[in-house]
């Protein structure tokens, strides 16, 4: 009788000591976003970003997860060291009318219709053809020859004017560009960005659908697991949607630090952009790759200076 009831007891003791390791080893609490109590969605494009509080779990860890649909970059070949690559990767925000007492930051920030017409018309009169960040890659490590007036046209943020302004334009010329999209944003269905339905739609157009995190904050002194949540989360997003691995990134305003250009590497991008002024690449700058901002406040002349320099008569 006694050695049944040692046995009973053992047989207890170690049940527990089970379901306590299995505990330990359950997979951490989700990170969940809480919209600002202060910020209200905005209701239209005119409105800024919304401020979205990150709340992760002390436990939370992301993992790297490669996938199926992942194109490696492109090896590269015994000149790749020493090549340079001159090619114009003009950035754009808003492609739409000025909003009613627009302050100089967002008419910056802002290029009219008007004006986006006269752009895309000079790129096209001119010979210019519109490139991704991909052919970049392509040619900084394998060499590929660019067409002799090239341009890459990017947009930060995804917002929805773009499909009343910028696409139409862009499709007259057959120019297809570089979406950067925040992610949570798309996922709520901000008025002021665009669906998922309209990314895919771009992108079976032969427009790039990009990463540009998922709540638009900036991660230069975050944490790795905050900077590896918005980085990889993102992307993971517009695989679920595009149905491909993004390959590029913009880090939000520009800003970056040591940890956000080691994720790059890990999670496999080709490159990333900033906002640092520039036009020439080589393969060492593939994660701060240089743009040209367009003004939104800067006339066709200073967009030419912008995009040529004195490199064409």
């Amino acid at each position: 009788m006694r050695l049944l009831s040692f046995l009973l007891v053992c047989s207890l003791a170690l049940t527990a000591c089970a379901a306590n390791i299995s505990a330990a080893n359950e997979t951490p609490a989700p990170v969940t976003l809480q919209l600002s109590t202060s910020t209200p969605i905005p209701a239209s494009p005119t409105a800024p970003l919304p401020t979205l509080t990150l709340t992760p779990s002390a436990t939370t860890r992301p993992t790297l997860t490669p996938s199926a649909t992942a194109r490696p970059l492109p090896t590269p070949d015994a000149e790749a060291r020493n090549r340079r690559v001159r090619l114009p990767i003009l950035m754009y925000h808003y492609i739409e009318p000025w909003p009613a007492r627009a302050n100089a930051i967002r008419k910056n920030l802002t290029v009219r219709p008007n004006d986006f017409a006269a752009q895309m018309a000079y790129l096209h009169e001119r010979g210019y053809t519109a490139l991704s960040p991909y052919d970049l890659m392509d040619a900084l490590a394998l060499g590929k020859v660019l067409p002799e007036r090239a341009v890459v046209l990017t947009f930060d943020d995804g917002y929805r004017s773009l499909m009343d302004y910028a696409v139409p334009e862009m499709n007259r010329y057959g120019f297809a560009g570089t979406v950067f999209v925040v992610t949570e944003l798309m996922d709520r269905e901000f008025d002021a960005y665009l669906t998922w339905s309209q990314a895919e739609a771009l992108y079976t157009q032969g427009w790039k659908i990009e990463p540009h995190t998922k709540t638009h904050d900036e991660l230069a002194g975050q944490s790795r697991d905050f900077q590896l949540y918005q980085m990889l989360g993102s992307m993971q997003t517009v695989e679920a949607h595009i149905g491909i691995v993004p390959r590029f990134f913009a880090y939000p305003v520009g800003k970056y630090d040591a940890v956000t250009l080691q994720l790059a590497r890990e999670l496999n991008l080709w490159g990333a952009v900033t906002t640092a002024p520039g036009r020439w690449h080589t393969l060492a700058d593939q994660y701060t790759l240089s743009r040209v901002r367009i003004d939104g406040q800067g006339t066709l002349d200073n967009f030419v200076a912008g995009l040529e320099g004195d490199l064409y008569p």
